[in-house]
C-alpha cells in the first residue's frame, strides 16, 4: 500500500465497509480512496444509500472499515484502541448533526460545555469550562441566550449551539452530516456561511453532507458518491478567500488544559485528573436526573423505606433485647434460683415447685457451707386481699428476707425498707407496689405511714417501691406487697412450722403457743430461695455446691431423684436474649427485602433511561466520551439515586425509632452498625443494580445509537 501523503488530514486507502444482516450483506463503501489536506472545506454528496454516512461515520472514528486504510493526520486510527479513538474525537473532531442532537431540558451553556467533561487530557473545572462555553456561544450569536433550552431556540440557533459544541475544543477536523437539513432557506445559508467563516479565519478542515446543490457550493470541493464509491471530485477555486494555515486554529484555540500549571508535578496533576474526572462523572449523572426529577424521586423511594425499615427494625429488636435484659436484671445479677421438688400423684409428678421442700434451715446451711455464695434470699409467696379504707384489691402477698430486695434490685421509692429490727421482731410493718398504691390510694395521697388490711392483719405501710414494670409474660411485677419473713410467715400467711431441734433455742416470739414444751424455733419452708455468688465467674461452681448441701441435708442418694432444683438466671438470660437476637435478624432480613425490591426498581428505571437515551449515549462518545465514561456516568446515577435514598432513609428511620420511644414507650435505640450497614447495603445496591444497566449503555455501538429512533 502506498505510503501516507505528508501534511494530509485524512488518507484513505481501499476502505470497504460491509454490514451483516442475518446472511445478507449490504456493502456501504467499496474501495473508497480519498485524501484530504488541511483547510480543506468539502462537501459530500449523493442519494440516499450512496454511502455518503457511513463515510462520515468512518472518519469521524465513529465506525471501523471492513477492509482497507484510514489515516487522519497520519496515524492509522483503524488500528486504534476504544480509549484511543474517544481521545481522537474528543480532542481533533467536531461533529455537527442534522437534527442538532442537543440534549432536552438541557441550557445551551450546559449543552455547548458537554465535550469540556470528556477533553482528552483530563475535564476542563467548572470555571474555565463556562467561559469557554460562553465565548464559544459569543462568536456563534447567541449572547444572551445561554440559559434557553433547546425548545427555547429556534432551528437556526439550535443550529448554530451545536456548532458552538463542535468547536469548543478548537478540532482540527469538522464533519457535518445535513447540517441545514431541518431548517428553511434563509437559516441554512446563514449557518454555511458560519461554516464558511470558520474555514476562512481559523483553517479548519470542514466536511459537509448535503444532498442540495445550492449548499455545497460554499465548499471548495465537491465529492460525489454512488453505490458506495466515489465517483466524482471536483475542485473549486476559493471565492472566499485562502483558508488560514492550519497555524492558525492552534492560536484561536483556547488553552489545552486550562485547568493545569505548566510547572505542575506529575504527580499532582495526574491527582487533579482524577478529581475532576470523578467530579466530571458525578455532575454528568446529577444533570441526568434532574432531568426527571419526579422519575428519581420514585426509584429511589425503594431504597429510601428499605434503609428506614431496617433501622427501626433493627432499633426495635434492640429495645426487646434492652427489655429482656433489663427484666433479667430486675431479678439480680449472678444468681441463682433454687426451686422446691415435685409432688407426685397417680404416677404423675406436678413439676419443680409443687412441693415444699426447702426450708429456711437449707438456705442457711448453703450461706454457712458454701464458700462460693456470698448471699441468700427467700420469700413466701400467695395470693390475698389488702384493704384500706373503702378500697379493696387482690395482689400478691411475699414474706421476704431481708437481703432479698437487694437481690433482685427492688428499690424503695418513697419511705424506708424492711429492716433487720422488722424481721426480728415480726413487726407489722410492709412494703407497697406502685400498682397496689394506685388501686388503694387516691392521687396525690401519701400511702407512707398508713395502715391497711393485708388478709385481715393490719399492716403499716413504710414504703413504697419503685416500678418494675411487667415481665415478658404480661405478669405485673409492682402488684405485691412485700412483709417481712417472720411477719408473713406467724401473722399474715400462716406457714410456720415448729420442730424439734436440738440446738439451743433463739426465742424471738415468747407469746407463741408451745404445746409439746420442746425446745423449739422456725423451720417453715419457702416457695423460693435464691442465691448470689461471689462473682459471675463462680456460679457454676455455686451451682455445684448448692446441689451437694441440698443433696446431703435431705439425704438424697447420687442416682436418686431430686426434691429441688437449682436454675442458672445467666442460662435464662442467654437463652431469652438468643431469642431476642433471632427475632431481630428476621426483622432486618424482612426489611432487607424491600432494599432488594428498591435495587430491582433502579435497575428497571435505568434499563429504561439506556433505551430513552440511546442517541444520548451515542451523542456522547461522538463528542469523546469514552465506553468508561458511559459506564461510570450510567453507575453513578445508579448510586446516586440509591445513596441518596439510603441518607435519606437513615434519618427517617432514626426519626421513627425516637417516635417509638417517646410515644409507645418502647425503647428503641438507634443503632450506629444498622445506619452504617443500611448505608453500606444502599451502595451496594446501587453498584449490584446499576452495573447491568450502565454495562449495556457503554457497549451500545456510537453510530447506531446516534441512528437510534
Amino acid at each position: 500500500m502506498p505510503g501516507a501523503v505528508p501534511g494530509a488530514v485524512i488518507e484513505l486507502r481501499g476502505v470497504s465497509r460491509t454490514y451483516r444482516s442475518g446472511d445478507v450483506e449490504v456493502q456501504a463503501l467499496r474501495e473508497v480512496d480519498l485524501v484530504i489536506g488541511p483547510g480543506e472545506f468539502v462537501a459530500i454528496m449523493g442519494s440516499s444509500g450512496s454511502g455518503k454516512s457511513t463515510l462520515m461515520a468512518i472518519l469521524g472514528c465513529l465506525d471501523r472499515p471492513s477492509r482497507g486504510e484510514y489515516r487522519f493526520e497520519s496515524v492509522d486510527v483503524a488500528r486504534l484502541e476504544e480509549p484511543e479513538l474517544a481521545r481522537v474525537r474528543s480532542a481533533r473532531i467536531g461533529f455537527v448533526f442534522q437534527s442538532f442532537n442537543l440534549l432536552a431540558r438541557t441550557s445551551a451553556l450546559d449543552n455547548v460545555a458537554l465535550p469540556l467533561f470528556y477533553a482528552s487530557d483530563g475535564p476542563v473545572k467548572g470555571g474555565s469550562r463556562t467561559a469557554r462555553a460562553l465565548r464559544a456561544l459569543g462568536q456563534m450569536g447567541l449572547a444572551g441566550r445561554e440559559g434557553n433550552t433547546p425548545s427555547q431556540l429556534s432551528g437556526g440557533q439550535q443550529q448554530r449551539v451545536a456548532i458552538a459544541r463542535a468547536l469548543i475544543n478548537a478540532p482540527r477536523l469538522l464533519l457535518a452530516d445535513e447540517p441545514t437539513g431541518n431548517l428553511d432557506t434563509r437559516t441554512s445559508h446563514e449557518i454555511m456561511e458560519t461554516l464558511a467563516a470558520l474555514n476562512r479565519e481559523r483553517g479548519t478542515t470542514i466536511l459537509v453532507v448535503t444532498h442540495e446543490p445550492d449548499i455545497a457550493a460554499y465548499a471548495d470541493r465537491v465529492l460525489t458518491m454512488r453505490d458506495g464509491r466515489i465517483v466524482g471530485d471536483e475542485r473549486r477555486e476559493k471565492a472566499r478567500g485562502e483558508a488560514a494555515p492550519p497555524a492558525a486554529v492552534a492560536e484561536a484555540a483556547p488553552d489545552a488544559a486550562p485547568n493545569e500549571t505548566p510547572d505542575a508535578a506529575p504527580a499532582r496533576r495526574r491527582a487533579g485528573i482524577a478529581w475532576a474526572f470523578g467530579a466530571m462523572i458525578v455532575g454528568a449523572a446529577v444533570q441526568a436526573l434532574a432531568r426527571n426529577r419526579l422519575r428519581s424521586a420514585l426509584t429511589m423511594l425503594g431504597v429510601f423505606i428499605g434503609v428506614a425499615a431496617l433501622i427501626t427494625m433493627v432499633a426495635v429488636g434492640q429495645g426487646a433485647n434492652q427489655a429482656i435484659r433489663k427484666q433479667i436484671e430486675s431479678l439480680g445479677t449472678n444468681l441463682l434460683v433454687v426451686l422446691p421438688g415435685a409432688t407426685t400423684a397417680g404416677g404423675a409428678r406436678a413439676g419443680f415447685g409443687s412441693a415444699s421442700t426447702i426450708t429456711v434451715d437449707d438456705a442457711r446451711a448453703i450461706l454457712r457451707e458454701d464458700p462460693a455464695v456470698s448471699r441468700i434470699g427467700y420469700l413466701i409467696r400467695a395470693a390475698g386481699q389488702v384493704r384500706y379504707a373503702s378500697q379493696n384489691w387482690t395482689t400478691a402477698i411475699a414474706g421476704v428476707s431481708i437481703d432479698y430486695p437487694a437481690m433482685t434490685n427492688w428499690r424503695v421509692a418513697e419511705g424506708r425498707p424492711i429492716g433487720a429490727q422488722d424481721e426480728r421482731n415480726g413487726a407489722l410493718v410492709g412494703l407497697i407496689g406502685q400498682t397496689v398504691r394506685q388501686q388503694l390510694f387516691a392521687p396525690g395521697e401519701d400511702p407512707v405511714g398508713a395502715t391497711i388490711l393485708v388478709k385481715g392483719t393490719p399492716i403499716r405501710v413504710i414504703g413504697v417501691l419503685a416500678g418494675k414494670g411487667q415481665t415478658a409474660f404480661g405478669t405485673d411485677q409492682d402488684d405485691i406487697v412485700m412483709l417481712p419473713f417472720s411477719t408473713a410467715e406467724q401473722r399474715v400467711l400462716g406457714t410456720a412450722t415448729p420442730s424439734r431441734q436440738d440446738a439451743p433455742l433463739n426465742w424471738a416470739y415468747p407469746a407463741w403457743p408451745n404445746p409439746y414444751g420442746l425446745q423449739l424455733r422456725l423451720t417453715g419452708y419457702v416457695n423460693q430461695l435464691f442465691a448470689q455468688a461471689v462473682s459471675p465467674d463462680a456460679v457454676a461452681e455455686a451451682m455445684e455446691q448448692i446441689s451437694g448441701t441440698l443433696s446431703v441435708r435431705h439425704r438424697i442418694q447420687p442416682n436418686g431423684l431430686k426434691d429441688f432444683s437449682v436454675r442458672n438466671l445467666s442460662q435464662i438470660a442467654a437463652a431469652a436474649q438468643g431469642s431476642s437476637r433471632i427475632m431481630s435478624l428476621l426483622l432486618a432480613i424482612v426489611a432487607s427485602i424491600s432494599l432488594l425490591v428498591g435495587g430491582i426498581g433502579i435497575m428497571n428505571i435505568l434499563l429504561v433511561s439506556v433505551t430513552e437515551r440511546t442517541r444520548e449515549i451515542g451523542l456522547r462518545m461522538a463528542i469523546g466520551a469514552r465506553r468508561l465514561h458511559v459506564l461510570l456516568q450510567f453507575l453513578a446515577e445508579s448510586v446516586f439515586l440509591s445513596v441518596t435514598g439510603g441518607l435519606g432513609g437513615i434519618v427517617l428511620g432514626v426519626a421513627l425509632s425516637g417516635g417509638i420511644t417517646l410515644f409507645a414507650g418502647w425503647p428503641a435505640p438507634v443503632s450506629l452498625l444498622a445506619v452504617a450497614g443500611g448505608f453500606l447495603f444502599s451502595v451496594a445496591v446501587g453498584v449490584a443494580f446499576g452495573f447491568y444497566p450502565a454495562r449495556k449503555a457503554a457497549r451500545l455501538d456510537p453510530i447506531e445509537a446516534l441512528r437510534y429512533e
